[in-house]
């Protein structure tokens, strides 16, 4: 018998608590195998509290499970358990957040939630991340909330909140946020259109929806993006601890001024607070993976080490995509060996980075992706020699990440300063093919406060002839998101800013100009989404920067990828790092010959040619005007 049957017969529509019982049901069924949902139930209900016949997890229970640190942990100076713990009591009580929450952590609501943070939503969901953004603010809402209960109350009343689901949480919608009400219904109906109970969410959804503005307290979301930083490197069932087992006073310092350059990318309303547009906006543009740790910290769930299926044969252990034994050893580093170690890349800023850089696919992030970087080019360990760098940077077959570390001339401030760049650099002597991508190129800007602009995805307004995305030329240095004036026997014009954002490094690799021009369009990047009606200036910035180190790492793809992009190209089986490592081989042997050669011309001339090569290999002086760049 349906439901809208069962509503006829008994004269009244469904109250929430039995429609969020049928959801969670369709939750279950549609979004996991059926084995996952035996770990998931072994994993509740063995550690379940049992009060008066309603089994439930505390704050502690979830804390302990999932290993995150909590004001308990003496050994772990992160307090995000009380973070997590509320966004799931407001999480559970999907579709009815108004009515129910905060809810009683029981196996239904606990299913929801493994739903929504797992990103196995697509088929509840109707738009995907935008509709997971929108849950994670009313999670994550702290201020202007009618009445929130201290959760050790709320565990002591656990039976009447499950019983009455006292009202707790109103933040469905801030006040100000000008969207569409109807748009934003889209988020539970296409959940419940199927149940009959459209006009129950419709009434519970717009409850007290005008009264009460909500924003997300900073000291709130700071816990969380610091547990975010930590745990950005989990892997599926990898044990928590192993990220936060060493979180010594160095590291505590570098995860928190991460986190405040993340937040100062999210601007404050004038009575403090994090509002919703501002939350959704600044995520959509600028951190499109920044809650992707929770997904791999949330499939625990559905593994239970009490069972093992090591011997089960049949369906349902073929349709598991998860690993029987979990990892217990340290996980590998995304930095390869090689000629150089960062002085950049601290596992803060590479958790930074993964919130919003992809890998060879936009839908997952650099860490996700597996990708790895290489050593490519380094001031610190190679020299500031545009030499050197062309000799590293333009031989590299693959895309590059470019770091630069320096001072604000003006300011004296610190700033970590970046470039994506998805395709090879190019030059007009030894030209490398375009590995074929979707992913655009960036410029962004790490501290102290996080910008980023995206690649200009309309080609039609570039000509890549005079404005490639990167540049490099011996007379003028290194110039990104520029444009290149003619060419001049007269003289050589130095390329010029242009767009939204552009990167000139000097020839000496000492001085970088930093430019940002929020309302061009017509560029290589983008402006900043997240300035986008929060109050910046809308003036042209430019930041003059004292170089301390440079640093290019070369992107290696994941190995199916390698290998996949390489034999597009003819290069069976070859890695990024091993055509690299040819190329490097061939230019020595070839500057060899080249030495030998001249040797015979006669004593003075293989004398001054002898010692030219030297100094050309170890980047002292520049070769005849190399230039190149990346399109």
């Amino acid at each position: 018998m349906g439901l809208s049957q069962s509503q006829e017969d008994s004269g009244h529509a469904p109250s929430p608590e039995h429609l969020s019982l049928l959801l969670a049901e369709r939750f279950a069924t549609k979004c996991f195998t059926p084995l996952e949902l035996t770990h998931f139930k072994d994993n509740f209900f063995t550690r379940a509290t049992d009060q008066g016949g309603l089994k439930y997890w505390n704050e502690k229970t979830l804390s302990d499970f999932l290993g995150v640190p909590d004001h308990s942990d003496v050994r772990c100076p992160l307090d995000a358990g009380p973070v997590i713990f509320r966004m799931v009591s407001y999480l559970g009580a999907f579709p009815f957040q108004n009515t129910l929450a905060p809810s009683v952590l029981t196996f239904e609501a606990m299913v929801k939630i493994a739903v929504l943070l797992t990103e196995r939503y697509g088929k509840v969901l109707r738009r995907g991340r935008r509709d997971r953004i929108r849950l994670l603010f009313g999670s994550l809402a702290d201020v202007g909330r009618k009445d929130v209960e201290k959760p050790a109350e709320k565990e002591e009343h656990a039976e009447e909140a499950a019983a009455s689901h006292a009202h707790g949480f109103d933040i469905d919608a801030p006040a100000n946020d000008d969207y569409d009400d109807d748009e934003d219904d889209d988020l539970a109906l296409a959940a419940l259109e199927s149940l009959d109970a459209i006009e129950v969410f419709k009434h519970d959804s717009r409850i007290d929806r005008k009264v009460y503005e909500t924003r997300i307290s900073v000291s709130t979301f700071r816990r969380l993006l610091m547990l975010l930083l930590v745990i950005a490197p989990l892997k599926p069932l990898e044990d928590v601890c192993i990220y936060t087992s060493d979180l010594n006073d160095e590291r505590m310092n570098a995860v928190r001024t991460a986190a405040d350059n993340i937040l100062a990318a999210f601007a404050q309303e004038p009575s403090g607070g994090i509002s919703y547009k501002t939350f959704a906006d600044t995520i959509t543009t600028s951190f499109p993976y920044l809650f992707d740790p929770l997904t791999p910290l949330f499939e625990h769930l559905l593994f239970s080490k009490n069972l093992d299926f090591s011997q089960k044969r049949g369906s349902d252990a073929a349709e598991t995509t998860l690993t029987p034994n979990p990892p217990e050893t340290a996980t590998v580093s995304i930095t390869l060996p090689g000629s150089f170690e960062s002085t950049i890349l601290s596992p803060s800023v590479i958790s930074h980075l993964s919130f919003f850089l992809p890998s060879t696919s936009v839908n997952q992030n650099i860490l996700r992706g597996n990708i790895r970087l290489h050593p490519v080019f380094s001031t610190s360990a190679h020299g500031s020699s545009l030499t050197s760098f062309s000799h590293n940077v333009l031989t590299w077959q693959s895309g590059t990440l470019l770091l630069l570390e320096g001072v604000d001339t003006e300011l004296g401030t610190t700033l970590t300063i970046g470039c994506h760049l998805p395709q090879p650099w190019k030059s007009s002597t030894s030209s490398s093919p375009s590995l074929s991508t979707s992913v655009l190129p960036s410029l962004f800007r790490l501290s102290p406060k996080h910008t980023l602009l995206q690649g200009n995805p309309s080609p039609s307004i570039l000509d890549k002839s005079s404005m490639p995305t990167a540049y490099f030329s011996q007379h003028h240095g290194i110039s990104i998101g520029c444009q290149i004036p003619p060419s001049s026997r007269t003289r050589k014009l130095p390329p010029t800013p242009h767009g939204a954002g552009s990167l000139i490094i000097d020839t000496s690799l000492e001085v970088a100009e930093f430019h940002i021009s929020p309302v061009r369009h017509d560029g290589v990047f983008l402006p900043p989404g997240s300035i986008s009606g929060t109050g910046p200036s809308t003036k042209p910035t430019k930041t003059v920067i004292d170089i301390y180190t440079l640093e290019i790492w070369g992107l290696v793809p994941e190995p199916e990828t390698s290998s996949s992009s390489a034999l597009s190209q003819g290069m069976r089986g070859q890695s990024a790092v091993e055509i690299q490592q040819a190329q490097w081989d061939f230019e020595a042997r070839e500057a060899e010959r080249r030495r030998h050669v001249n040797l015979k011309a006669g004593a003075g001339d293989s004398a001054v040619e002898q010692a030219r090569w030297l100094l050309e290999t170890a980047g002292i002086i520049g070769d005849s005007g190399r230039s190149g760049g990346s399109t």
